[in-house]
C-alpha cells in the first residue's frame, strides 16, 4: 500500500535528519515533530477503510501517552542532573575520588569505571560531557587524550543499557514491557567487562604520571540535601519497581 511506503520514507526522513543535526543545524525535535505530526494527518485522511478515525485518534492518544511518559521520567532525572552539575557537586564528587597523583594506565580503569557508573545514573549526553570534561582537564598530549575519550564515549554507553535512569532506548524498551528492571540490572555485568577490556587494549604506550588539581567549589547544605535526594529516588525507583512492580513514572 502506497500509504505505508509513504510512512516508512518519512520515518526514515526523520532518522536521516536526526543524523545530520550538526550538519544542516536544525534541531533534531523540529525535524522530528514535524514529520511525525504529518505521518499522523496522513493515516488521519488516508488510512485504510478497517481503520477508523476513532481507531486512528485512539492510537494517537496512546502514542502521545507513551511520550509524556517518558518525557516525565526523563524531565526528573534531567533536572536533578543538571542541577547537581551547575552547582559542582559532580567536580567535587570526581576531585575527592582521585587521588592527587596516579599513573596513566590507572586513570584509564578510572575514567572507564566513572564514566559507566555515572552514565547509569545520568543520561548519556551529560555524563558523556561531564567525563569528557574530566578528560580534557588531564592536559595530557592529543594521541593519549584521544584514548581517554574514546574509552569515556564507550564506558558511557555501556553504562546506559543497564538502567533505566541511562538511556533513552533503555527506558523506552522497558516501558514497552519489553524487559524488566532485574533483567537489565543483569546486563551492567557484561558491560562492565567491556568497558575494562576496551581500556586494557588502550593500555599500550600509557606509562607516565599525572598530577590532578583539585579545586573543589563551596556547596551548600541545601546542595548536597538535593544530592542525596537524586540518589534516594533513583534507588527507590528501582527498588520498588523490582519488588513490588511499581512503575517509574
Amino acid at each position: 500500500m502506497w500509504l505505508q511506503g509513504v510512512l516508512v520514507g518519512l520515518a526514515i526522513g526523520a532518522f536521516v535528519l536526526i543524523a545530520i543535526e550538526d550538519v544542516i543545524h536544525l534541531n533534531k525535535a523540529k525535524t522530528t515533530l514535524l514529520l511525525g505530526t504529518f505521518s499522523w494527518l496522513l493515516l488521519f485522511i488516508f488510512g485504510p477503510g478497517a481503520l477508523g478515525v476513532d481507531d486512528v485518534g485512539e492510537s494517537l492518544n496512546e502514542n502521545l501517552l507513551e511520550i509524556a511518559t517518558l518525557w516525565l521520567f526523563l524531565m526528573a532525572a534531567m533536572t536533578f542532573v543538571a542541577f547537581l552539575n551547575a552547582k559542582g557537586l559532580i567536580a567535587n564528587l570526581i576531585y575527592r575520588l582521585l587521588p592527587g597523583r596516579i599513573g596513566e594506565r590507572g586513570l584509564l580503569y578510572l575514567t572507564g569505571t566513572f564514566a559507566f557508573a555515572f552514565s547509569s545514573l545520568a543520561d548519556n549526553i551529560t555524563a558523556t560531557l561531564v567525563s569528557l570534561t574530566l578528560v580534557l582537564s588531564l592536559g595530557l598530549p592529543p594521541k593519549k587524550t584521544l584514548r581517554f575519550a574514546v574509552l569515556a564515549v564507550f564506558a558511557v554507553n555501556s553504562g546506559g543499557v543497564a538502567l533505566i535512569t541511562g538511556d533513552v532506548t533503555t527506558l523506552m524498551i522497558f516501558l514497552a514491557d519489553k524487559v524488566r528492571i532485574s533483567e537489565l540490572m543483569l546486563l551492567a555485568i557484561p558491560a562492565f567487562v567491556s568497558v575494562m577490556l576496551l581500556a586494557t587494549l588502550l593500555l599500550p604506550g600509557l606509562g607516565g604520571e599525572v598530577h590532578l588539581s583539585r579545586e573543589r567549589r563551596p556547596t551548600r547544605r541545601l546542595d548536597r540535601f538535593v544530592a542525596w535526594l537524586f540518589l534516594a529516588t533513583i534507588l527507590s525507583t528501582l527498588g520498588l519497581n523490582v519488588l513490588f512492580g511499581i512503575p517509574p513514572c
